[in-house]
Parts: C-alpha cells; structure tokens; sequence
C-alpha cells in the first residue's frame, strides 16, 4: 500500500478528526521500515512507549452518529 492510499484511508475514516502532524511520525516510520519486519517493529514499538509516556495523553473516540 502506498503512502498517499495509507493517508486517504485515515482521512476517510477519521474525518475531521485527522490531523496530518499527529500521524505523520508513524507513517514516516512505517514508510522507511518497509519490507524490513524487524526495523518496523522495533520503530513502532519506540512510538507506542513516547505515546504511553506523555503526561496529559487522552484519547478521544468520537460517538457514532445515529
């Protein structure tokens, strides 16, 4: 999948809610690791532990429309 179908596909899902700044380190990460498991793991692994790690971190799911 490239980068621009990755993007179209959070934008379609997320809506207004995404936001290029905050997805744009994961996908650089994912982009650069391609086709190498290990370096991909060991990146995202590094984003999730900054994520768990920032004080006042909250995230928002926003409640589907009936």
């Amino acid at each position: 999948m490239s980068l621009p179908a990755v993007e179209n596909d959070l934008k379609a899902h997320l809506h207004e809610h995404y936001v290029d700044s905050d997805w744009r380190p994961a996908l650089k990460v994912i982009i650069d690791a391609e086709g190498d498991t290990d370096m991909t793991l060991n990146a995202v692994n590094a984003l999730a532990e900054a994520a768990s790690c920032r004080t006042g971190l909250k995230i928002c799911i926003p409640a589907r429309p009936q």
